[in-house]
Formats: C-alpha cells, structure tokens, sequence
C-alpha cells in the first residue's frame, strides 16, 4: 500500500530578461489550455541520443543518451534538437515528462536559442513526472522565457546515465500540462516500491554516512542516515 504523499507550496519565482523577479503559482494540476505537446522522439537527434521503448511513456516511447556519456561539467554530445513556435509574445514555460530514477541518474542539460546552457534536475524515482524547465536544484523557480513571436530552437544534451525524457509541454500564461498521477512528490518525495520515500532536505535533516541508530531515518538520497543536524 502506498504511503501518503506529503504536501508542498508550489510558489515559484519566475524572472524575465530586464524585468523585475515576480512570484506565481505553478501547480501540475491545471488543465493544459494553449500549448503544446512534443513527443521526445519527434526530435533531431546527433551524438548519441537515441529511441528507447517504455510501455508507461506516451506512445511507448522516450529519448535518453546511449550509457557511458556521463557530461556533468559541461553539455553533452548526445543532443536533441526542437523547433518551438510561438504564436505570439510573450512569457512561456517550458516542462518536460521525465523518468530520472536515482540522484546519479537525474538531470539534463537545455539551451534555448542559442543562449546560456542550464543543468535541469529533478529525480522521480519508479514514474513518469512532468517538471517545469528550472536551474539546477532550484525547483520550484521555474525558467520564463520572454519570445517574440516566431520560430525558437530548443537542444537538450546529457548530463548524466539513466535520464529519460518522454515529452515537452510549451506554453504561454504559465500554462500547465496534463495532470501527473503521481501519489507522491518529487523530488520532495518519490515512489520506491510502490512508496513514497522522502528527501532528506524535506525532512529538514542532514546527510550522514552511518546507518541510523535510533535517531533518524533512511531517505532516497542518502548513503547512510538522514538525521538533525549536530
């Protein structure tokens, strides 16, 4: 039986070139209204990226980078490549439906038009999770994209072994995809085994390499024990 899943505020704090940092509310459960979905495997795709098979993904298929690529300092070679059309200007969010089963097998690597390169993170444990495009740890502070109207090109690269990508979800208004069906929380909390197990930062503990011993508890992303800090 799955554990209930805990709840988290969905705030994010959006900026936008030249303009001041605003605060909205992003929450997975609004229904899709004026984007658009892109299946990963619509992609073009060089070094490495290829097609893999998933019976839960949509069509039956996701992208992930051959293993062995292991680029966590710098994008990857194994690439692919979207044309996102903008139907007017405006501020747009970028998701992704993403399988990341561990804290080693968790992030990517996106570029929009050319611009800075971003390390986007998030672990899912067992199941598919759509996720707002967001720097690095900062996950509730997802990237707004400020476009013109018009034709824009977004690369993924990889980062690390294992990561999936399912589809793409672009979308003005802060629009959100499909719903996730997801009991659990990620990366808050994700299911292991058909239970929601928790992070240690949800927990508000701290990383130990030692098994617990009367004080804390196991969590997905550490070694040993998640516990006070001392």
């Amino acid at each position: 039986m799955r554990a209930a899943a805990a709840t988290f505020s969905a705030a994010a704090l959006l900026t936008v070139s030249g303009c001041s940092p605003r605060v909205t509310t992003i929450g997975v459960s609004a229904q899709a209204m004026d984007g658009v979905f892109i299946e990963a495997e619509s992609g073009t795709f060089s070094g490495a990226m290829v097609i893999a098979s998933d019976s839960t993904a949509s069509g039956g298929q996701f992208i992930q980078a051959q293993a062995g690529l292991t680029s966590d300092d710098a994008p990857g070679s194994a690439r692919a490549e979207y044309s996102l059309h903008a139907s007017t200007a405006g501020a747009y969010l970028i998701w992704g439906r993403v399988h990341n089963p561990s804290i080693s097998e968790n992030r990517f690597w996106l570029q929009v038009d050319g611009g800075q390169w971003t390390k986007w993170r998030i672990t899912t444990g067992e199941e598919w999770f759509w996720d707002a495009f967001h720097d690095n740890v900062s996950y509730f502070k997802a990237i707004e994209f400020a476009l013109a109207a018009g034709e824009h090109q977004l690369v993924i690269a990889n980062c690390v072994d294992g990561a999936g990508l399912d589809r793409l979800y672009f979308a003005p208004n802060h629009d959100a995809p499909e719903p996730s069906d997801s009991v659990c929380n990620p990366p808050h909390s994700i299911e292991l085994s058909g239970v929601c197990s928790p992070s240690c930062g949800s927990l508000a503990g701290y990383c130990y390499d030692t098994p617990c011993a009367g004080v804390g508890q196991p969590t997905y992303d550490c070694g040993g024990c998640c516990a006070p800090k001392q």
